[in-house]
């Protein structure tokens, strides 16, 4: 799913504007966690304000090599995708799928392409096929196969799995996908409930699990990992003045794949 971000300078700050700094989870590093913590443009005014106020340790410093256009949905889509990564101790041996190529999904391939994943991308269109061959994918099974028999020839195959979409699927399906061990991981807010059967996940000591953002650390490590491997995200820029047609873009479903506000 693609979002709208607007340019930071020298220093960028992500989903998260500030921390109470006393719970367990800040105190251990855990930022992101902070039940407490003070989203960046969610529940109040100023989204589209030319300046923030935040706090110090929500704000990360931009290495050199890394342009502003660049930096801004690594800050939020680059943060979420590459967190799992650290936090669940992904191999650079595994074999790593990925559900949904859009402004997540595409920044999940470059990543995990860059860290020595064995990469597959789940895909609903031809087009999004090749374009995610295009985008580091080494290679591709159809999501919207009417026999399901794609998905269902990759039985036991992953050691994880990351969903980037916000759609109901057949997650049982995927789940046969998995290898012992392998886990399920959301990233994309499905709103439906999960409808999973506890057999394949008891049978094969599989997991289904989540994350949100990374914190402040896992961004700034995601963002050094970015520069050293030159993984981009794919952008469309719009100017500020042009917000109606960047969010019709948007709303489309066809923007590649991040859209971004610049002055």
């Amino acid at each position: 799913m693609s979002g709208i971000s607007r340019l930071a300078r020298s220093s960028g700050l992500g989903w998260h504007a500030g921390y109470c700094n006393k719970c367990s989870q800040c105190h251990a590093g855990d930022n992101n966690l902070c039940a407490n913590a003070q989203a960046t443009i969610v529940g109040h005014y100023g989204g589209f304000a030319d300046k923030v106020r935040a706090a110090s340790n929500s704000v990360v410093s931009i290495p050199d090599g890394i342009d502003l256009e660049s930096a801004d949905p690594l800050f939020c889509g680059g943060s979420t995708v590459f967190n799992p990564l650290l936090q669940f101790g992904i191999k650079p041996t595994d074999k790593v799928a990925v559900i949904g190529i859009g402004g997540l999904g595409h920044m999940a391939l470059k990543f995990l392409n860059a860290w020595g994943c064995e990469v597959t991308a789940f895909t609903s269109t031809a087009s999004k096929k090749k374009e995610a061959l295009s985008l580091d994918a080494h290679q591709n099974l159809s999501s919207r196969d009417e026999n399901e028999n794609e998905i269902k020839s990759a039985v036991g195959r992953f050691d994880y799995i990351l969903s980037t979409v916000n759609v109901k699927l057949d997650w049982n399906l995927y789940l046969g996908t998995l290898a012992p061990r392998g886990r399920l991981h959301f990233v994309g807010a499905t709103l439906a409930p999960l409808d999973i059967s506890v057999f394949p996940l008891i049978g094969g000591q599989r997991s289904v699990s989540g994350s949100p953002v990374g914190s402040p650390a896992t961004v700034a490590k995601m963002l050094d990992f970015a520069n050293l491997h030159q993984i981009r995200p794919e952008i469309e820029k719009f100017k500020f003045t042009d917000i109606n047609k960047a969010i019709e873009r948007l709303r489309s479903g066809e923007a590649r794949y991040r859209v971004l506000l610049c002055q």
